[in-house]
């Protein structure tokens, strides 16, 4: 089986690492033991034969260490909390432990190479190394910056005690020149047991602090996760609860669209009885209007109920229902019809299709002069494409707007808000597009292109009938 290798990376804690990193290296030109006054001290405590000073000397030379490695160490466990290896989607951990000692190794022989100054790699550095480690394994990385740096100041101030007790000299605390004078200073002057007790309590008391520390960033990180697991949940909750919503809505909408089809259709019929029944001329044209509008009602509520419904129509029938419902608005006379392929068949909602070209005829409509405006339908047949083509001679559209014509809402003299967009959404739906040709003061060109015969839609269901 072949492994699947990914890394992941934090740019922000790889950046902050780095920089940190790179401050560790300067760190023995800003932190110096002769601004200190540690071989002062060291030296008074001597000639003084002064415990107090001695201590003091051994205060001074572990704050140094510290200040000198916080960012030495800091910066490689935000490097190593920025880089996630992971293989088949697991993240391995044993990887990261080789990225942290290849950084820390890296940056010891920086500060080498720059200062001069060896660090002895021993049993205290790998002590730090497996602390840094530790915390990169507890994956504390919601722990804001400033806690993670008194944590691990915290975890080197007391491991860097351990470098001034004589005693551990041999198992490779503190074997560097500084440390070595504190501790010989404190043989000659017989105070190596009291160097021993301050050392191992203060070592001791940061230890405790740091893993009493350990533990209540790992809470807050827990509490923070869990309260962003929670947050989660609820929004998954309220999206759920409002799918619910609109699922519940978009039923009753069915429902009440349902009903009124049966008071529509005893409207229709009655305005269709009025009509059959009227003598005067005027009245009779207003049933017509009357009963044409409810026809149009009709093939609105249908569209809801039968949205996704699909069939087989003759582009004949489809523009013979889009020309009824265009005559109520449109004067005949500003409208030329051509279809050069009536018998082509096309499969879709012939509602929505219908509806989609009515809207771009009643944009066209909007867009030209009410006494010498022209509109020209034309349908034709291209290899296996239906091109379906609105034609006016109206002001056109300007360049800057042609971006944005399509979106629901645009509104201008050539839109309304709704129709463009509606028409775009249905042609889109169908497996179909539509574009618009227009230049400013003569005309504007708007083509619907659809497949003919099935669509996959179409054939889908053809297939599910065997």
């Amino acid at each position: 089986m072949e492994k699947k290798f990914s890394v992941e990376c934090n740019l922000r804690l790889l950046v902050q690492g780095g920089i940190l990193a790179a401050f560790s290296v300067m760190g023995p030109w800003i932190i110096r033991e002769s601004w200190l006054g540690i071989y002062a001290s060291r030296s008074s405590a001597m000639m003084n034969d002064s415990c107090f000073l001695l201590l003091v000397s051994a205060i001074k030379l572990v704050a140094m260490n510290v200040v000198r490695t916080v960012p030495h160490y800091l910066g490689a466990f935000l490097m190593n909390e920025a880089v996630r290896i992971r293989i088949n989607g697991r993240k391995r951990f044993s990887l990261n432990v080789v990225i942290t000692l290849s950084l820390i190794v890296l940056i010891y022989d920086l500060i080498y190479r720059v200062h001069g100054i060896r660090y002895d790699l021993g049993i205290p550095v790998l002590l730090i190394i497996g602390f840094v480690l530790l915390l990169s394994y507890m994956n504390l990385y919601s722990v804001s910056m400033l806690n993670k740096l008194v944590l691990v100041g915290s975890l080197l101030m007391s491991i860097q005690w351990l470098d001034v007790i004589p005693s551990l000299t041999p198992y490779g605390f503190g074997r560097g020149e500084i440390s070595m004078d504190v501790k010989v200073a404190a043989q000659i002057m017989e105070e190596g047991n009291t160097l021993l007790l301050f050392a191992c309590c203060m070592c001791l008391a940061f230890f405790i602090a740091a893993m009493i520390q350990v533990q209540l960033l790992n809470k807050e990180h827990k509490l923070r996760i869990s309260n962003e697991h929670n947050r989660i949940v609820e929004k998954e909750l309220y999206d759920t609860q409002i799918e619910a919503l609109k699922m519940r809505n978009a039923s009753e909408v069915q429902s009440l669209v349902h009903d009124l089809k049966s008071p529509l259709t005893t409207a229709h019929g009655l305005a269709s009885l009025a009509e059959m029944m009227e003598e005067n001329a005027l009245l009779k044209e207003y049933l017509q209007k009357i009963s044409s509008s409810l026809t149009s009602m009709d093939m609105m509520i249908s569209e809801i109920l039968y949205e996704n419904r699909r069939s087989e129509i003759q582009t004949a029938e489809l523009m013979q229902i889009v020309l009824a419902q265009v005559s109520i608005l449109v004067p005949k006379e500003m409208l030329t019809y051509e279809n050069r392929c009536p018998e082509a068949v096309i499969m879709g909602n012939k509602i929505r299709l219908s509806r989609a070209i009515i809207n771009l005829i009643n944009n066209a409509y909007n867009a030209v002069d009410k006494e010498t405006g022209k509109i020209s339908i034309t349908v034709e047949r291209r290899e296996r494409f239906i091109y379906i083509t609105v034609l006016d001679n109206g002001s056109g559209i300007e360049k800057e707007n042609m971006a944005c014509i399509w979106d629901i809402g645009y509104s201008g003299r050539h839109s309304t808000g709704l129709g463009l967009g509606f028409a775009k959404q249905v042609v889109e739906n169908h497996g179909g597009s539509v574009w618009l040709e227009s230049e400013k003061g003569k005309y504007t060109r708007a083509t619907i292109c659809l497949r003919e015969g099935k669509d996959e839609y179409g054939e889908q269901e053809n297939d599910s009938g065997h």
